[in-house]
């Protein structure tokens, strides 16, 4: 399993976008930033491929979460969150999540249709704001703080009317 990791990461680093072109913007006219920013907006950008077409990868290249160790998953988890940066994709993870659900959160976007952006990030979420149905689990739910946060928003808006 070793020897398949390391060729693993080696195929990971070998798919990052090189670094010339991940912030092409500055070579970017003002009026090419705009109209992808538009394009964007419109939902233009999302194309017919996953994100694992554009970088030759595929999730089933990926050993299932209970095959590996905690160190393993964590390599790959760093080695996949610089691939995606250097196509100028952010992930929102939070913090204290296991690796073992990180990992398979991470690899999932292979599988994913995502903008592919010259200039700016593109960030996916994995959460559809929903906490019955939230990837991260009750202890880790950004919606359910989300939602806490804007019960208390109301609650005191309502004290004012």
């Amino acid at each position: 399993m070793e020897n398949y990791l390391t060729q693993l990461l080696s195929d990971i680093r070998a798919a990052q976008r090189p670094e010339v072109t991940t912030f092409q913007h500055e070579s970017q006219s003002l009026e090419e930033h705009f109209a992808e920013v538009e394009a964007w907006i419109a939902g233009e950008l999302e194309d017919e491929h996953v994100f694992g077409w554009h970088c030759g990868l595929e999730s089933v290249q990926f050993p299932p979460a209970e095959q590996l160790t905690g160190e393993q998953m964590h390599d790959l988890v760093h080695a996949l969150d610089r691939l995606l940066f250097s196509y100028n994709i952010t992930t929102d993870l939070p913090e204290g999540l296991p690796i073992a659900k990180a990992y398979q959160l991470l690899v999932g976007v292979l599988d994913r249709h995502v903008a592919i952006v010259t200039s700016g990030f593109v960030g996916i979420e994995f959460c559809d704001y929903e906490p019955e149905s939230c990837p991260f689990g009750e202890g880790l739910c950004q919606c359910l703080e989300s939602e806490r946060d804007f019960n208390e928003w109301k609650r005191l808006q309502d004290g004012l009317t």
